[in-house]
């Protein structure tokens, strides 16, 4: 199989594996929403094997793509430049990485919720728990409550 339909099968490759992180990165807000912390933090594990995933194709499909470039003389590989020498091919990677950015945005988009929403969820538990505990009674000047660190008894009554 030559580096370009190598560097095809790579990219597809990466495409499956951004489609599958959407879905759960769709399912995530669902722990979030449940509390469900060990569900979160198992999440977590599975995103760094999909992150150490990603950068292992990634640095394949670099690899093809340097050799294309070295097999047709091209100084730089763009989509042009390929598609002046493998017209069909190009196209087909050009699909692929257009479809792999798109999941990429969506990935974003995504992460970005979650992270708003695991952080009105903390903000949540810490309002709770501060109910619970009852308040401060101390204040900064700008009215903000500190914790109280140590006794206001100075020993003199």
């Amino acid at each position: 199989m030559e580096h370009i339909e190598r560097a095809i099968v790579t990219s597809q490759a990466l495409e499956q594996t951004l489609e599958e992180e959407v879905v759960r990165a769709r399912n995530q807000r669902v722990l979030i929403r449940n509390f469900d912390a060990q569900a979160l933090l198992d999440r977590a594990a599975v995103r760094e094997a999909w992150n150490r995933r990603v950068r292992s194709l990634q640095q394949e499909l670099g690899g093809h793509l340097t050799e294309v470039a070295e097999r047709y003389g091209l100084r730089e590989v763009t989509i042009e430049s390929l598609a002046l020498v493998v017209e069909d091919p190009a196209r087909r990677l050009a699909d692929s990485l257009a479809h792999i950015r798109a999941l990429a945005g969506t990935l974003n988009e995504l992460d970005a919720l979650n992270h708003h929403l695991a952080q009105r969820a903390s903000a949540v538990v810490r309002g709770f728990l501060g109910a619970l505990t009852g308040g401060n009674a101390t204040y900064n000047q700008r009215g903000e409550s500190r914790p109280v660190t140590g006794s206001t008894y100075s020993g003199t009554a």
